[in-house]
């Protein structure tokens, strides 16, 4: 059994949970806000289904396609380079005869036949899993959606098959593409089979984009069910059965409610005797390291049953093998899995296992890497006074064996050692709800429980790409003393869920700051891709897992762009989970559909670390404002599409490179309307709101009709958080439009675009506190005395000071020579000088100066106070 959930923790780490509270707090209303404004209504075309939604490798199939915007289909473009599509065009009908008499005028041409299918080619070499289909056109490319390539024969739903006697033949080790096209819709199919055989049903729905929820079974001949199943991994459904005698079988296929149906409730259902697989254990490895596992399945090659093994009332096999993890170096950064790809495991990195049997390969079971040295769990250690003592750093490997399992583990640490304790279990996608406490035996008192990680924020972008989950929260273990430290792993559900599919990982060690980034199309309630125009912006969203306590700024750029097409460098700031990218095309940039790579970069423990951005998408729409969080996965590719020219585009520039906390600015605004009638106004918001930095006083920023410029007021807050900021506005306005250009009514219709990405820096007040080892000195008439002033750094600055004595007005007999704190440094000699003629007595309020020139020349001042006793 597997519960339906959308969930995930973002940066599941301490500082991060803070993050995450600070951008709900003072970005969500804002976003919210945002999220409720109208959207493009420019053509972008959005794919809903491609039937049938997969096929066979080194086969050819001929599909069809619904959903909006696909007016003059070019082409399908799949995420795989051997999967090939080409339009299938309807003879054209024969041109009209000429009119007899020639002062008639002759006949229009008939239209050209619409492209209504493509024909598919697959490779033979192209495997078996879930790729990426998108539909190209005029407009440009669409959003993705799941084509499954398998390695049986294919077959297609053929309408009626809604009771028995109308049951579609389909044979044994097949898969069958359909649709529940009504709620009360019905599919029967019936396969014939040996006594003795053990077949698997799978029924593939959410996994490939469906909005399906079906339920599947078997019966004989007679009518006895011989399964029943649904919601196996959120709503696909699974079961097998053991034939009882050779003859006949039905399939019956249903909506579980019979609430819903539509073209857009297809499924792939597949009856095999080949193998599938449950659950590997470990389900985790060292990155080139060659692991031995035990898998859990049915219909496994070498297979033999294990009676501790149960799974919806069927007892598995298990087999043994021996997994070797890719040695490739840069494997442990890629997430390398066939299958459906939720928001919820979009921060792991891990590759696939599959078995194979005479019958075909199975599903694909994801393994991740470890991140520490492995350790299995190793029963009994269900008591903590006879727990598993397990070394640090580690990542133990366990699983809820039996009921109510509770696992004990016992580990050393000395007083101040600083571990990462983390438990994943349900971003692994195990059906569980796990939990952490931490126990000092010494004082036998429990130091934590930690339970489900906090919620994500619930702001357009939280929404987005929605990410909870039911692991804890990752604990950051400071060690009180010297001593051994029990830690208890336990389910939630252990009283009613246990076996193989209850596995986990706990990781201990040592923080490890890291950091995984998600990139999406701009759209925050809509399937979308990026559809950029001529002289135009296009804006993406870049989502950061902040891991152990990360909190620096990343670096973000593009590779494989067209001619024509930039992408600056832009920044994802060090207490930001989100920010917007945008490229841009120059006015002639040619016509183009492709792919292309964002990458981010940082310094982590003075190493420079990059990682490639995962893609992510929307695939089915909410309505806004709903605070309802979208249907999102991870991509296979992130596209890009060319086309003609944008009605308009705007720039941005600030009067003031860098802003202090507290400091003021200007923003202004440079429009340029491409298309020759526009004149509307427009209105300007931020796309993604900056803590404590308020743009036109959190207003919008209109520009009136005709006007191409203006300028707004940008007040830093003194909380504001110092760093580098992206700053992209959101532009919309109303422009006449059809696409029929030969129209003549041009109604107006909602048209959004990004501005070009601007870079604003918010300094510090202070990089360091100064201070004086002898703050009140004395100093004789005539003579010197040196005053050591020493800074404690901040904000990693690292440079030089400059290091002045000011005097109050009016105060005289006291001078110092200018020094420099050299850069790394933390102290200098300031020489205090009497004059000969200086008059004994107090000189009160007295000031250091140091000045750090941020950013190579932005001074910035910090000062200390002090008195001086001159002195005969």
């Amino acid at each position: 059994m597997r519960r339906d959930r959308m969930r995930v923790a973002w940066g599941p780490r301490r500082g991060a949970a803070a993050l995450v509270l600070l951008a709900s707090l003072c970005g969500g209303e804002a976003a919210r806000a945002q999220q409720q404004l109208p959207g493009n209504a420019l053509p972008n075309p959005r794919l809903a289904t491609l039937v049938p939604p997969g096929a066979k490798a080194g086969t050819s199939v001929e599909v069809t396609f619904t959903g909006t915007d696909l007016d003059e289909p070019q082409t399908l473009l799949f995420s795989h380079p051997s999967i090939k599509a080409e339009p299938v065009v309807a003879p054209a009908p024969p041109p009209p005869a000429k009119p007899a008499d020639p002062k008639k005028p002759a006949p229009m041409p008939p239209p050209k036949p619409p492209v209504a299918k493509f024909k598919v080619v697959l490779g033979a070499d192209v495997p078996p899993g879930i790729h990426d289909v998108r539909l190209v056109n005029k407009y440009g490319v669409s959003n993705p959606r799941a084509f499954v390539v398998g390695d049986l024969p294919e077959a297609v739903e053929k309408e009626p098959n809604n009771d028995v006697a109308e049951a579609q033949r389909i044979e044994l080790n097949s898969t069958v593409s359909g649709a529940i096209q009504t709620p009360p819709d019905v599919d029967y199919y019936v396969f014939a089979g040996k006594k003795g055989q053990r077949v698997v049903l799978s029924c593939l729905a959410s996994s490939i984009d469906s909005r399906l929820h079906p339920a599947l079974e078997v019966y004989d001949t007679r009518g006895q069910r011989l399964g029943f199943n649904r919601r196996y991994n959120n709503n696909d459904a699974l079961l097998d059965v053991t034939l009882p005698q050779d003859g006949d079988y039905y399939a019956r296929l249903f909506e579980f409610t019979h609430t819903q149906g539509s073209a857009e409730h297809f499924y792939r259902l597949t009856v095999s005797t080949a193998p599938w697989v449950d659950a590997v254990f470990p389900p985790v490895a060292e990155p080139g390291k060659a692991t031995q596992v035990t898998v859990y399945g049915r219909n496994l090659p070498g297979g033999v049953a294990d009676p501790s093994a149960v799974v919806d009332g069927r007892v598995l096999e298990k087999i043994t093998a021996t997994v070797a993890a890719p040695a490739d170096p840069r494997a442990p950064d890629r997430l390398a899995f066939s299958g459906h790809l939720p928001p919820l495991v979009s921060a792991q990195s891990g590759f696939e296992y599959r078995v194979r049997n005479a019958a075909g390969v199975s599903n694909p079971f994801l393994i991740t890497y470890a991140r520490a040295p492995l350790v299995l769990e190793a029963e009994p250690n269900d008591k903590p006074e006879a727990p598993q003592k397990v070394p640090v750093p580690c990542e133990i490997a366990g699983r809820v064996d039996r009921r109510n399992d509770r696992d004990w583990y016992a580990f050393a640490a000395k007083k101040g050692d600083v571990l990462a304790i983390e438990v994943l279990s349900d971003r692994l996608g195990a059906p569980t709800d796990m939990k952490l406490v931490v126990r000092n035996p010494a004082t036998k008192s429990d130091l934590v429980e930690v339970d489900d990680a906090p919620a994500p924020p619930n702001d357009a972008a939280g929404l987005k790409f929605f990410v909870r989950t039911e692991d804890p929260a990752v604990y950051r273990f400071t060690a009180p003393a010297d001593g051994d430290y029990l830690l208890l792993v336990v389910s939630q559900t252990a009283s009613v869920l246990s076996g193989p599919r209850q596995f986990y990982r706990v990781r201990i060690a040592p923080e490890h700051p890291d950091f995984r980034l998600v990139v999406m199309p701009g759209d925050h309630i809509r399937p979308d891709s990026g559809n950029l125009l001529q002289g135009g912006h296009e804006s993406f969203t870049v989502l950061a897992w902040r891991q152990d306590g990360f909190a620096g700024d990343v670096t973000l750029t593009a590779e494989g762009l067209p001619k024509g097409v930039t992408c600056a460098p832009q920044t994802l700031a060090g207490n930001q989970r989100v920010t917007s990218l945008v490229v841009s095309a120059a006015a002639d940039a040619p016509a183009w559909t492709g792919t292309f790579t964002v990458r981010g970069s940082a310094t982590v423990k003075g190493k420079a670390v990059t990682h490639e951005a995962r893609p992510g998408g929307i695939t089915w729409a909410v309505q806004p404002g709903q605070n309802i969080p979208t249907v999102s996965r991870l991509d296979r590719s992130l596209a890009l599409a060319v086309r003609d020219k944008a009605p308009f585009a705007l720039t941005t520039s600030l009067d003031k490179p860098a802003l202090a906390q507290g400091d003021k600015a200007t923003l202004a605004l440079k429009l340029a309307r491409l298309w020759p009638d526009f004149k509307q106004p427009l209105q300007v918001v931020l796309m993604d709101p900056i803590p404590n930095i308020q743009f036109n006083n959190n207003q919008p920023m209109p520009l009136a009709q005709g006007k191409d410029d203006a300028t707004f007021p940008v007040v830093v807050s003194a909380g504001a958080a110092p760093g580098t900021y992206n700053l992209v506005l959101r532009a919309t306005a109303q422009v006449a439009y059809n696409k029929d250009p030969t129209a003549k009514q041009k109604p107006n219709v909602n048209v959004v675009q990004a501005s070009a990405p601007l870079t604003i820096t918010i300094l510090p007040k202070t990089v360091a506190t100064v201070a004086l080892t002898l703050p009140n000195p004395n100093l004789k008439v005539g003579a010197r005395a040196d005053v050591v002033i020493k800074v404690a750094r901040q904000y990693d600055y690292a440079g030089d000071f400059k290091v002045q004595l000011v005097l109050p007005p009016n105060l005289t007999g006291v001078t110092a020579d200018e020094v420099v704190i050299p850069a790394g440094k933390d102290e200098a000699k300031l020489v205090l000088k009497a004059a000969a003629d200086a008059a004994p007595g107090p000189r009160n309020g007295l000031v250091v100066r140091a000045t750090a020139l941020v950013n190579g020349k932005v001074p910035i001042v910090q000062e200390a106070k002090f008195n001086v006793n001159v002195v005969k």
